[in-house]
């Protein structure tokens, strides 16, 4: 069982690979990629996405939104950053997590919704390194 799946940012293709399995942060919720699946585009936000290869879970984070193309055996992906996971420590993404969530919690009624919505997705990013942490583990 094998998925071409292809990730492009404007900065070009960051990654093109074969894959056994592929996990997508959507807007509506996680959404698991197989050989053979039904044709699909779907929206894309912030969050963990996760590839397998090989039987290991590779996790690569969105930052913003994007798009996904599915086609049978075919993945298309096209975001506006992504943030490659090589090592990161518990411990250190935690704070930033604890950090991010502080911030987002002291938002005062003053702050306009262009700001709350980048403290809001920093807090999802930081989420998902959080949870990216478990699969280079």
């Amino acid at each position: 069982m094998t998925i071409k799946i292809t990730i492009m940012t404007p900065k070009g293709i960051i990654c093109s690979t074969i894959v056994d399995e592929v996990i997508l942060p959507t807007l509506s919720g996680e959404v698991g990629i197989l050989e053979g699946h039904a044709p699909l585009v779907t929206g894309l936000d912030t969050g963990l996405l996760r590839m397998k290869i090989e039987g290991k879970w590779t996790p690569m984070i969105i930052v913003g939104t994007g798009v996904a193309e599915v086609d049978q055996d075919r993945v298309l992906v096209l975001v506006s950053e992504v943030e490659e996971i090589t090592t990161l420590e518990l411990s250190e993404v935690s704070k930033q997590l604890e950090e991010a969530t502080a911030v987002l919690n002291a938002i005062a009624e003053g702050i306009d919704s262009k700001e709350k919505l980048e403290i809001y997705t920093e807090c999802k990013r930081a989420f998902a390194r959080v949870d990216a942490v478990k699969y280079i583990s």
